[in-house]
């Protein structure tokens, strides 16, 4: 590579959590970045995130460990309890167990948290970085540069990689496949503070509640000021405007009524906080996500659903490796292919996973009765997992 072409940035469209986590980790390896952001300011949407030991282990790679610890909450049992009786049907240990386990701990964070952990990183590394109001109006590769068109001016660059999310323009200018479609699963969502409810003494600290064709998870944020919530049911069809849009309290009440007492609180502790009502939607697998000097990561690459905490996760993994290909491998094309290699099945069986867990616990595990069962035994396939040392097939 030429002297001009090393000093060319990598091209990051998107400052959600897989774009961030890839400046960071190039940056860090000397390579520079511009983050295009459509956003004119930073405001994380969405509640809260898993953060399984797989995820953490990432994050450790970037130097975020420290303040990512200091910022999140370190839950120590998690349960799945019957939504009408609110007796548990499984459980099992967090806390020093996981750690003791996998090396490191499972954590759980506000979503705008975590964004400000990896915002702060990526200003202290390179203050520049970051560019605003920067909607993707297009792209051009051609001339041994790409050509990012954005609302903020048209920025050029040694690769783009597509970080913006599941309504995509970066996939759409490469694969033109469209608009995503509904999944057939609408969640309710908001942070609740815990002294608005009656209960605060919640056991355990993680925990869902199952019900026919429906399910609340609830955790913990902010140490013990905060309580994470999201709900989930089985629809028909999403005929609402947009994808997501204030929740309407007649319809939760609907929705969810006759629950454990336990857990009608914390419905009417989020519908005082004020929820959001979010149609989840999803898109066909690609059987690839580059073409030439462009490549997809996070949602724009593999939306998940959220019902194995690893959304964030498969984000985070698929920022550091990135970073390390593109950091590691002389030729643009050759690493982008080479991060292709490593990441896409993993990243596509996980959705997978995702998407049958989904039906087991709004389908399979929706029982009226007092019920019981294990928990599934693949459901921690994932924490072993290291991105930031695996072999790159160079």
């Amino acid at each position: 590579m030429s002297r001009a072409r090393q000093n060319d940035p990598v091209l990051i469209a998107g400052a959600g959590i897989a774009g961030l986590c890839t400046a960071i980790g190039l940056l860090r390896a000397g390579v520079p970045v511009r983050v295009m952001e459509q956003a004119g300011e930073l405001r994380e949407v969405g509640a809260a995130v898993s953060l399984a030991p797989n995820a953490t282990r990432a994050l450790d790679s970037l130097g975020v460990g420290a303040a990512l610890r200091a910022a999140a909450n370190h839950p120590l049992r998690a349960a799945m309890k019957h939504y009408r009786s609110g007796v548990e049907l499984s459980s099992y240990a967090m806390g020093p167990e996981m750690e003791q386990r996998w090396g490191k701990p499972y954590l759980q964070i506000l979503r705008a948290d975590l964004h400000t952990v990896l915002t702060q990183a990526l200003r202290e590394l390179d203050p520049e970085a970051l560019v605003l109001g920067a909607r993707v109006l297009g792209l051009e590769d051609e001339g041994g540069q790409v050509r990012l068109n954005t609302t903020a001016g048209i920025v050029s660059g040694r690769c783009v990689v597509g970080a913006d999310g599941v309504r995509s323009a970066v996939r759409e200018a490469l694969h033109g496949d469209g608009a995503p479609s509904f999944t057939g699963y609408v969640a309710w969502r908001g942070v609740v503070p815990m002294n608005t409810l009656r209960f605060q003494g919640l056991d355990p600290d993680s925990a869902v509640y199952l019900g026919p064709r429906k399910s609340m998870l609830r955790y913990r944020v902010r140490g013990r000021e905060a309580l994470n919530v999201v709900a989930f049911a089985r629809v028909e069809r999403w005929a609402d405007e947009g994808w997501s849009l204030p929740a309407d309290p007649a319809e939760m009440r609907a929705v969810f009524g006759g629950w454990h007492e336990e857990a009608d609180d914390v419905f009417e502790g989020l519908m005082r906080a004020g929820a959001f009502k979010w149609g989840l939607f999803g898109r066909q697998e690609l059987a690839c996500w580059q073409r030439g000097r462009v490549s997809l990561i996070g949602d724009a690459a593999h939306p998940m659903l959220p019902f194995l905490g690893q959304g964030a996760a498969m984000a985070i993994e698929d920022g550091v490796l990135m970073a390390r290909a593109l950091a590691e491998v002389d030729e643009v094309e050759q690493a982008l292919a080479c991060y292709e290699r490593v990441r896409h099945e993993r990243a596509c069986n996980t959705v997978r996973r995702s998407d049958a867990h989904g039906l087991r616990i709004l389908q399979e595990y929706a029982v009226d009765g007092p019920g019981n069962m294990p928990v599934p035994r693949d459901d921690f396939a994932e924490f072993d997992y290291d991105v930031a040392t695996l072999a790159l097939p160079l």
